[in-house]
């Protein structure tokens, strides 16, 4: 899976070059956190897969809608039932929001027996999940920048070299409760971009 923005993204944001090897390292990895942090905020890939294949459970009789786990989708290219292959229009019907209808029926009661081969997601990752994912990336990596700077000691305000001085402040943590624990307690979304993210959440307990 591809990473949801891209170096030339934080820098921008950040109105600053990153050249430096290790920084360019560093800066990637804030990327892929806070893409795979988005992901588990939606609870789905959001990148384009084509023909993704998915095993259903049907636990109960008298089923009549199956529920694709990956939106939006695109296009439904076979749906075998219990080793049938179903028609289109005739046995089954795509509706909205991924919801899969069984037509003149129910679907068949059992263990992994709809099988459902579908492409789904987004062929360009729309624009609001590039910048939250650039927001959080840059939070991420700018963090690293400070934790460096500070030799990994959590709340350094100001260091002196001449008759050598380092003063501390109150540094916060991820959020109310979670204690001073530095730049590593820093929270990968902020509620304002899981707000922005909500269009995204597959929707589930």
């Amino acid at each position: 899976m591809a990473d949801f923005c891209t170096v030339a993204d934080v820098e921008d944001l950040l109105q600053r070059a990153i050249s430096d090897a290790d920084q360019v390292d560093s800066c990637e990895r804030a990327i892929s956190e806070a893409s795979e942090a988005i992901r588990n905020c939606c609870r789905q890939q959001l990148d384009l897969v084509e023909d993704d294949e998915v095993t259903f459970d049907v636990p109960r009789a008298r089923c009549t809608k199956l529920f694709l786990p990956e939106l939006p989708v695109l296009s439904v290219a076979s749906v075998v039932e219990d080793g049938e292959t179903l028609v289109e229009g005739r046995d089954y019907q795509l509706g909205n929001h991924g919801v899969l209808h069984r037509k003149g029926g129910y679907w068949a009661q059992g263990v992994q027996i709809v099988v459902v081969t579908y492409t789904h997601g987004y062929s360009s990752i729309q624009q609001d999940v590039v910048d939250v994912c650039t927001r959080a990336a840059s939070r991420a990596f700018q963090a690293g920048l400070k934790a460096a700077d500070g030799d990994g000691v959590p709340g350094v305000a100001s260091k002196a070299l001449g008759d050598y001085s380092v003063s501390f402040q109150a540094e916060q943590g991820g959020g109310v409760g979670e204690g001073v624990m530095g730049a590593s307690a820093a929270r990968m979304l902020l509620l304002s971009e899981k707000d922005i993210l909500n269009r995204y959440r597959i929707k589930g307990p």
